[in-house]
């Protein structure tokens, strides 16, 4: 992985554009999280209805606790299960950018096990928006190819990678009193009980 490779993708999202890059999953479409000209361009490149918010990847805890509530059932699972293939349903801050949760009660959160995708968020210094790789109704994007078939010319870059499992994260809900499995991916909803009982 080059420096300079980062830092002009980097780039691309700092300008508010649309960047397709690898995950551990599968392959994300991403904008950074604080622009709301960057959203639409992601909705418009996903073809997505405009109601449906869109997952924060983010670098580390620390950025998860700028846009989340972090209570201490979420806090051990990000410490024994982040970075993974995991995403957790949150409580909002109060100032979140109402295009980030689209006035809903929860926002999706993620810490992705991937060096890349950690490296880029880490360059960006902030949050991303980051769905899967595809318009809507289709399947994934897995490596750049399919990205390039999907959306040449519909966005600004595409890094020239392949993600390492063809599966979508585990999605959790923790905005109610029990844990709610929304999506079980490589990581199971026993697993996660299993490290709130530690």
């Amino acid at each position: 992985m080059k420096e300079d490779q980062i830092a002009e993708a980097s780039e691309i999202l700092l300008n508010g554009e649309v960047l397709a890059f690898p995950t551990e999953t599968v392959f994300g479409l991403g904008v950074i999280y604080d622009s709301f000209e960057a959203f639409n361009k992601l909705v418009e490149a996903k073809k997505r209805p405009a109601d449906k918010p869109f997952t924060l990847m983010c670098s580390d805890v620390s950025q998860i606790e700028k846009v989340a509530i972090l209570d201490e059932k979420a806090k051990k699972i990000i410490n024994k299960l982040m970075p993974g293939e995991l995403t957790m349903l949150l409580k909002p801050k109060d100032d979140i950018y109402p295009w980030v949760n689209l006035n809903t009660s929860k926002i999706g959160v993620r810490i992705p096990n991937h060096s890349y995708a950690l490296s880029l968020i880490k360059q960006v210094g902030k949050p991303l928006l980051v769905p899967s790789a595809n318009p809507s109704n289709e399947s994934p994007a897995l490596d750049y190819l399919d990205a390039l078939n999907y959306f040449d010319g519909k966005i600004s870059g595409i890094v020239k990678s392949e993600s390492k499992k063809q599966k979508p994260s585990t999605i959790i809900d923790l905005t109610g009193i029990d844990i709610k499995l929304i999506r079980e991916g490589n990581i199971t909803l026993n697993d996660i009980l299993k490290v709130l009982e530690d």
